[in-house]
């Protein structure tokens, strides 16, 4: 007999729990249906986009001069970026590589200020269409062969915008001379629109 009562005990414990797991599915509402009748039942599902595509250049040349008479010190061509995706994404820089062995005596500043020996370079968003930004506001300072979580832009569906490189070097840095820089970007589903 007391096999019996913990075999229904068990079983009233189970059918509760499975119950409770149901009830959390969210259903909204119930209605009965008669043996031998007949009823519908309204399903929605959600399709959420698994790839996401953003258009950008794999390569960009640049020239830093300090003859320029602006605060911003590069002549960088304009970086299309498109959204190809139907949600809107956000694109960030995870990792620089900077590679400055041809320059010795110069430094890397990753926040925009430069001393005389260095040179500082960043990517801003275009804020006037086709014009090459003269001032560094609102520039974003790539971290020299650090990781790092900054965010450059973000699209809104189908979106496309532009970016440049800009930058600037202190006065005792070399004009004659060539480095690298390659900023590692990360494409990302957002929340939030531009």
């Amino acid at each position: 007999m007391k096999k019996k009562t913990l075999f229904l005990q068990l079983a009233i414990t189970a059918s509760l729990l499975f119950s409770t797991a149901a009830n959390a599915a969210e259903i909204t509402s119930t209605r009965d249906i008669p043996v031998g009748g007949s009823g519908q039942m309204e399903m929605v599902g959600t399709i959420e986009p698994t790839i996401l595509s953003v258009t950008m250049p794999t390569f960009v040349p640049f020239n830093l001069s300090s003859s320029l008479s602006t605060q911003n010190k590069v002549i960088s061509p304009r970086i299309n970026v498109k959204n190809n995706s139907n949600i809107p994404v956000q694109v960030d820089v995870a990792y620089t590589k900077v590679d400055m062995s041809k320059m010795p005596n110069v430094e890397w500043s990753d926040d925009g200020s430069v001393k005389p020996n260095q040179i500082a370079i960043g990517l801003k968003q275009e804020e006037e269409n086709g014009e090459m930004p003269t001032d560094l506001s609102h520039a974003r300072w790539l971290k020299d062969n650090e990781a790092q979580d900054m965010n450059v832009m973000i699209l809104d569906a189908n979106q496309e915008n532009a970016m440049y490189v800009v930058g600037t070097l202190g006065q005792d840095v070399s004009e004659s001379a060539t480095f690298n820089v390659t900023p590692t970007f990360v494409v990302s589903k957002t929340t939030t629109t531009p």
